[in-house]
């Protein structure tokens, strides 16, 4: 079995149902709420476990109660995690809208959380097949990488938007780059999506990514553009499928897929998770997955 290290933050997410999400602030009725687990590490780790990875999770959780279903959560998904308890703090949070398009608006509070990094378990990496890490924790995402590019383990990063900062710092030290459209354009400072993904990928032997929701995805790797498509489905939830698929995709990386097969199926997985309703109770497996792209090529 493929082994998969995904480092970063796990979110309580609460979810709210709506018909629409108005363009102006204003108070809302929810048709449903459901309460259950996010974080762009975390939900790709819980995809890369549904794919039938054996993966860990590897982070931070306050000394609440949340924390302490963050860890049920991790387990009842198959997911090993290794995580440091912080004392006297708090566990991300955040609330979620979702309407009936699937499309989604958020707001997330990352607690309170120490960023350092010197107690991760750096040795379990032996026998890894690949790492992944989100740049909401840039010191542990700096020793994941660091301790895996000895070993010469491939590197995911997840760049969405937020922090560009952390973004240039950690770029470097990974060598599958996959950003978020909100977060190419952060980096890209105004420059057409193309120029600045061969600019990211110049002089370095890298792959270099940029997810665009329903039109699918553009990738730059030794000098050439590559782009892909994405099936056409009718999305319930979108909420997390940028999560799931750079879980996909570092899981796909730890198969030894050549990254364009990668891509297809973390194109594939994401499409079939925007189809569910349920957040981490439903995620595609791997015979979903391969049936899915039977029936749609990507």
């Amino acid at each position: 079995m493929s082994r998969l290290v995904c480092l970063g933050l796990v979110v309580k997410d609460m979810v709210f149902h709506v018909h629409h999400i108005p363009p102006t602030p204003q108070k809302l009725t929810a048709q449903s709420m459901r309460v259950g687990f996010g974080g762009m590490a975390a939900a790709a780790a819980a995809a890369a476990a549904a794919l039938g990875g054996e993966v860990e999770f590897w982070g931070r959780i306050g000394d609440d109660d949340i924390g302490q279903e963050a860890l049920q959560a991790f387990v009842a998904r198959g997911v090993d995690p290794w995580v440091k308890v912080m004392t006297n703090s708090q566990s991300p949070v955040s609330a979620v809208i979702v309407d009936d398009a699937g499309e989604r608006m958020l707001a997330a509070y990352p607690g309170q959380m120490d960023p350092d990094a010197d107690w991760l378990p750096l040795e379990r990496l032996e026998g890894v097949n690949a790492v992944h890490a989100d740049f909401r924790w840039v010191a542990g995402a700096r020793a994941l990488y660091l301790a895996a590019q000895k070993i010469g383990c491939p590197r995911v990063l997840d760049a969405d938007a937020g922090n560009v900062q952390a973004l240039e710092e950690l770029i470097p030290l990974a060598d599958h780059v996959i950003f978020s459209e909100s977060g190419l354009a952060g980096l890209a400072k105004g420059k057409h999506i193309e120029q600045a993904l061969l600019e990211v990928a110049a002089d370095r032997d890298v792959v270099v990514g940029v997810t665009l929701g329903e039109r699918g995805s553009l990738f730059a790797n030794r000098g050439s553009l590559h782009s892909f498509a994405a099936p056409q489905v009718v999305a319930l939830d979108t909420n997390g499928a940028g999560d799931v698929f750079h879980g996909a995709y570092a899981l796909a990386m730890a198969r030894q897929m050549p990254w364009p097969d990668a891509v297809r199926y973390a194109t594939a997985t994401a499409s079939l998770k925007c189809t569910k309703p349920h957040g981490w109770a439903q995620l595609p497996t791997d015979r979903d997955v391969m049936a899915f792209m039977k029936a749609q090529p990507c």
